[in-house]
């Protein structure tokens, strides 16, 4: 059983991928900037219309980017981290 690698903003690198859990099942998000003590998340997210017709559901499909600063004690869970060339 392995276990999880929690980090904070400021061990987090360009690529990770990390998990906030206040997000649900859209909590995965990619660090897509590091910069003027901000790390930018980037995630998706999926949302439906309130209603339904014949054709069922409207789905939609979006981003997210939102920063967090480097100096947060907030936690992430590490999912992946990719060596960059």
């Amino acid at each position: 059983m392995t276990t999880k690698k929690m980090i904070k903003p400021k061990d987090m690198q360009l690529a990770d991928t990390v998990q906030y859990r206040p997000f649900g099942k859209w909590s995965n998000a990619i660090v897509k900037q590091i910069k003027d003590g901000e790390v930018t998340l980037f995630r998706p997210y999926g949302h439906t219309a309130d209603f339904s017709y014949t054709g069922g559901v409207i789905c939609y499909i979006g981003v997210e980017e939102y920063q967090i600063p480097l100096t947060s004690d907030a936690e992430y869970e590490l999912l992946d981290r990719k060596e960059l060339r």
